[in-house]
């Protein structure tokens, strides 16, 4: 059987030895729906600066985003370290494939920092230590495991981790949500581009095999690292109606205890407008 584009790329960078200097930058490539993809722009906003402001709250100062959409949103305009770039490709249709790779063409090729790249979604939140420890892992990447999904239309929010025979119905992190992986850049930037392009072109569950393949070793985050945000009336999967097992998976695994709401509201700054709902009717 052939390979597949991805994997050609993954091997290609493979032949690369990843080394990486001491003041790493951490790079959140963002693909944003288009004012004229969705029916309230407001929501798209309002999402969007919840997740930078998450960005911003990170205890490692070290990082950049770089937002990729049609329309230019005003939350980029809450940090210097946040830039927009325009997306003016023709795509018929879903684009966030193409916006992903229009990413990786940006910081990776035309304008590459080393340190570590990750794909981000414009409404999930990262746990205030996420960058810090990125730069303690060095050379290896990471894969979120453990994390949380919040429903944001009821307040409820479930835990995600690895499953197990307590748990034979969980599921890590990265099967849910593309938010889910990092990987260490700058010692080949034609190469990571390539594979970064080919990785976008596949479903996030598909992220730790090409990952692996490429010659990454991947540190396996089993501490809820990432919150992912659904059924805000916006998300491309509500759109397409789908995500009800997602709703399920919530009320299987939520969590209720008012302590442990506590400790996800500190750890994911912005996340409190979100389960706060929740919390009251306890």
């Amino acid at each position: 059987m052939p390979l597949s584009p991805a994997e050609s790329a993954a091997l290609a960078l493979r032949k690369f030895q990843i080394e990486l200097p001491e003041h790493a930058t951490t790079t959140f490539a963002i693909p944003l729906v288009g004012a004229h993809q969705v029916s309230d722009w407001s929501v798209i906003e309002k999402t969007l600066a919840r997740s930078l402001k998450a960005l911003i709250a990170q205890k490692n100062p070290n990082w950049r985003a770089v937002v990729c959409s049609q329309t230019r949103p005003n939350a980029i305009a809450l940090d210097p370290r946040i830039s927009h770039i325009p997306f003016e490709i023709e795509v018929a249709g879903h684009d966030k494939v193409a916006k992903l790779q229009t990413l990786a063409q940006h910081c990776l090729q035309d304008h590459p920092v080393p340190g570590f790249f990750m794909p981000l979604d414009g409404d999930d939140l990262l746990e205030r230590n996420f960058t810090q420890g990125l730069h303690k892992n060095g050379r290896h990447g990471v894969l979120v495991c453990g994390g949380y999904i919040v429903n944001s239309a009821t307040g409820r929010v479930g835990v995600t981790r690895n499953k197990s025979w307590r748990a034979p119905l969980q599921k890590p992190f990265w099967k849910f949500c593309g938010s889910c992986m990092a990987l260490p850049v700058g010692s080949a930037s034609k190469a990571e581009t390539a594979f970064f392009k080919a990785l976008a072109e596949h479903e996030h569950r598909l992220y730790p095999y090409l990952a692996t393949l490429a010659g990454y070793r991947l540190i396996h985050l089993d501490k809820p690292s990432a919150l992912y945000v659904i059924n805000h009336g916006e998300n491309f999967e509500t759109r397409r109606g789908r995500g009800g097992f997602k709703q399920r998976f919530i009320e299987r695994f939520s969590v209720s205890g008012e302590s442990e709401l506590s400790n996800i509201q500190s750890a994911f700054p912005g996340s409190g407008d979100l389960i706060i709902q929740h919390k009251a009717d306890l």
